[in-house]
């Protein structure tokens, strides 16, 4: 198992994902520092300039670590709750 964050490219549904999430970061009023803060402490392990890297759409990440980059982003920018859906 690579313990790596990031992955390999090369997935079509990979650069898909990757796609969304930079358009989802570049019209929402998201800072970096914000979404990689929350996307750290939801479990991701992929350090800030890898994030920012993945959301220049120039690194592809790990699939678990790209569903957590959707999932903070879908939170932050929902309503502008800053804590997980349901607490």
């Amino acid at each position: 198992m690579n313990a790596e964050p990031w992955g390999a490219s090369g997935h079509h549904g990979e650069f898909d994902q990757r796609l969304r999430a930079s358009c989802r970061f570049q019209v929402g009023n998201i800072s970096l520092d914000r979404l990689w803060t929350y996307y750290f402490g939801i479990g991701g392990n992929a350090d800030e300039l890898a994030l920012e890297a993945y959301l220049n759409e120039l690194l592809t990440l790990a699939p678990g670590q790209m569903e957590l980059v959707d999932t903070a982003l879908k939170e932050l920018s929902s309503n502008g709750r800053t804590e997980p859906a349901g607490q």
